[in-house]
This record gives C-alpha cells, sequence and structure tokens, in this order.
C-alpha cells in the first residue's frame, strides 16, 4: 500500500494588494537597471528574480506576436506589472461551462492582479518589446492549459512546474502522464479507502457519468460531482462549492477503474486540497466485497444506503 502523504504547516500567502506592491517594487528595480534585461526572437525570455515559501518573482520579456497559451496558476494568486511597451491579456469571464475571453490592453505602469481561479492568456500584439515583472503565491508548482470549446473551458493538460512560461505539455504517452499525476497524491486499496471513511471523515466522491453509475453501481455515502465541476464544488474559497468542502477536508476520489481518478485527484491535491483515489476504482470496490448499490443518484446528492430518495448535497452560501 502506498505510504501516507504527510502534511508540512501551511505557509503564509500573499494577499493581491501584498502581490501588486511585490510585482510593482521589483518593476521599479528594472527601470533603474538593477535587473538585465534580455529579448529573444525564437522564445519568452525570463528569470526568476526572487523565491521563498510565500512567493516567487519573475521577469519576462515579449518580442512581437510572442505569447502564452490559456491557463490558470494551479491555485496560485498572482499579480503582473508592466514595465514597457504593452501586453494584450485575455482574460475568461464565467463558469467553466459557459463563459467568454475578454480582451484587455495593459500599458506601461498598469498592474493587474487575480485570484487562484484566474484563467488567462497574455501577448504581445503592439510589435515593440514588452517587458512586465509577475509575482505568485504561493509559489508557483502547477499549470493547466485549456482550450475554448462550446462555449466552456475544456481543459488540455496540467504540468506541475515552476516556470510560468512553460507552453503545453506534450506527454509521449497516456501512461506518462498518469505516472506523472500518481507520483503527487496517495493510493488506496478500497479496504483502506473504506477504513478512512468510516474512521477518519475522509468522504468519497464520485466522479463517473450517469452512464457508467448505471452500468456499474454507486457506492452508499459517496457525493456525486462529475468531473468537469470537481474543482469548483470541492474547493473551500470556490463559490460553487457544496457544503461539505470544508478546509481541511479529505476527499477520495471514485472512478470505474482507478485512471480517471488518479488525475482528478491529483489536480484536487495540487489545489491544497487533501485527496486521495482508489486503486481499481468502482471495480475494485466491488470486488473487495464492499457494498455497491444500483445507480440513479442525481449529480450533487448523496448515493443512499438502499435505492429510494437520496439527500441533496446544500452548496456553501
Amino acid at each position: 500500500m502506498s505510504a501516507e502523504v504527510v502534511a508540512l504547516p501551511a505557509a503564509r500567502h500573499l494577499s493581491r494588494a501584498e502581490l501588486a506592491e511585490l510585482t510593482r517594487r521589483y518593476a521599479e528595480e528594472v527601470r533603474e537597471g538593477r535587473h538585465e534585461v534580455v529579448a529573444e526572437d525564437e522564445e519568452r525570455w525570463h528569470v526568476r528574480l526572487h523565491c521563498d515559501d510565500v512567493a516567487d518573482v519573475w521577469l519576462i520579456s515579449w518580442t512581437e506576436s510572442q505569447g502564452t497559451e490559456l491557463h490558470d496558476h494551479g491555485g496560485s494568486a498572482g499579480a503582473f506589472t508592466v514595465v514597457a511597451g504593452s501586453l494584450t491579456e485575455s482574460v475568461w469571464s464565467g463558469s467553466a461551462v459557459e463563459g467568454r475571453l475578454q480582451d484587455a490592453e495593459r500599458g506601461v505602469g498598469e498592474t493587474v492582479t487575480f485570484g487562484e481561479h484566474y484563467v488567462h492568456d497574455v501577448r504581445n500584439t503592439s510589435g515593440p518589446i514588452a517587458v512586465s515583472v509577475h509575482a505568485y503565491s504561493p509559489p508557483l508548482s502547477l499549470m493547466n492549459f485549456y482550450e475554448v470549446s462550446d462555449g466552456g473551458l475544456e481543459r488540455l493538460a496540467s504540468s506541475w512546474t515552476d516556470d510560468p512560461e512553460l507552453g503545453t505539455p506534450a506527454f509521449r504517452t497516456v501512461d506518462e502522464m498518469l505516472d506523472a499525476a500518481r507520483a503527487g497524491i496517495t493510493r488506496l486499496t478500497p479496504d483502506a479507502a473504506a477504513r478512512a471513511i468510516s474512521e477518519d471523515g475522509a468522504r468519497l466522491v464520485d466522479i463517473r457519468p450517469a452512464w457508467q453509475r448505471a452500468v456499474d453501481g454507486e457506492v452508499p455515502g459517496a457525493v456525486i460531482i462529475e468531473r468537469n465541476h470537481l474543482e469548483w464544488r470541492l474547493h473551500p474559497a470556490s463559490d460553487a462549492r457544496i457544503d461539505a468542502a470544508r478546509d481541511g477536508q479529505r476527499w477520495i476520489v471514485l472512478c470505474t477503474e482507478g485512471y480517471t481518478s488518479s488525475l482528478a485527484a491529483a489536480s484536487l491535491a495540487s489545489l491544497g486540497i487533501p485527496a486521495a483515489d482508489i486503486e481499481g476504482g468502482i471495480k475494485g470496490w466491488e470486488a473487495a466485497g464492499l457494498p455497491v448499490v444500483p445507480g440513479g443518484t442525481a449529480v450533487e446528492q448523496i448515493v443512499p444506503s438502499h435505492r429510494d430518495t437520496p439527500a441533496a448535497v446544500p452548496h456553501a452560501s
């Protein structure tokens, strides 16, 4: 069985105002010539100016047409200040399933701050070299990359990285992507998961679509949250969270055979949410002789012990 991960005390996070002040201070140092700026045509030049347990700071130059891809910062809040030139920022406005990109021009001296769920891309569309200072708190450790599909956000990939200029990662195989995700989570056997639920207060979350739950059944007591809403429903600071999404609540993710659940648990863990998944998924759970009831529970409800009226999962107000 995989060893349990021991959580370290959380470091203090900077507020958005503090992040803004940090980028402005380093921007002024750049203007004073205290930091060298290099412009490269092949790729965006960048260098880390500072990093500690609380925040990291980066200096980036942008030549004509250079830009990022649509991304978030894996649960880190951030800020950036434009030192020279101008940048075009496209910010996702709306929910994961419905919204749109809104463009804004960011000129010299302008500072932008953002929270932990911010999705944007940034590019130089004006021609002259642009220079900017970026800060993240906690220090950047994960980036998720997206594209807009059918009016919503579709996540293309995730990468555990401390480099804000990383492009969308291209894994050579699905196994490689899975190994990267599992390196950062705890995996539990079905019996160990059942003990964690009954004895330690862990909650089971079933991320399978309705048709899979109808075929393979459901686990009594599991919360049904389909994969595309998972982070928004379980993050304690999300406006769309369910009532059970409290600080420190441990979640055990369940899928059909224990593959998608690993990727989902890794995503939760990257946001500071204690998360694990179950080896073998619902099939392993049933093979271990643990209880399964017929499927049919609605999304964001709790699977009952018997096929009667399920209990609704309230959203936090």
